[in-house]
């Protein structure tokens, strides 16, 4: 699908769209070119930290856009993994967990397509709803911990 994207909608408004119980304290700002690597709004659902067995809670997070296994040992491969294809998603080693467990909602206002070739340049191409909506797209998340930094006990 894209690799950049539309994201200019503010954070009381995605509360508001989404039905979030929890909102970042952090507030991004808006962005006509997203690109892998930035950070990005992502819903979410989950049961609270520390607490496993309560019911899930809907939150709206500011994550890096990028996926990043809990397996890999550095966290730019989060650079490449920004599409799964839905024919192998499944069984794909870096999305396989993340799509059994972690799926998420990233809010965008569109995103880019680029379409043919002109003197070698491609033209892009803005899709987004037509009644000016926010698009939900797709997303997937995983809990990385950098294996350098040992944690305090």
């Amino acid at each position: 699908m894209c690799g950049r994207y539309a994201a200019s909608r503010n954070p009381d408004d995605l509360v508001e769209e989404f039905e979030v119980v929890e909102r970042p304290e952090q507030v991004l700002e808006p962005s006509w070119n997203v690109a892998p690597t930035r950070e990005v709004y992502a819903v979410v659902e989950r049961a609270p930290r520390g607490e496993p067995e309560a019911d899930p809670v809907r939150a709206l997070r500011v994550v890096r856009w990028g996926l990043v296994p809990s397996w890999a040992k550095d966290p730019s491969i989060g650079n490449r993994l920004i599409n799964a294809r839905m024919e192998t998603v499944a069984e794909k080693p870096a999305f396989r967990r993340a799509f059994a467990k972690r799926r998420c909602l990233l809010p965008a206002d569109g995103y880019f397509e680029w379409y043919g070739e002109t003197k070698g340049k491609k033209q892009p191409f803005f899709i987004r709803p037509g009644d000016g909506g926010v698009l939900a797209m797709a997303g997937l998340y995983e809990l990385w911990r950098d294996p350098s930094v040992t944690s305090e006990d």
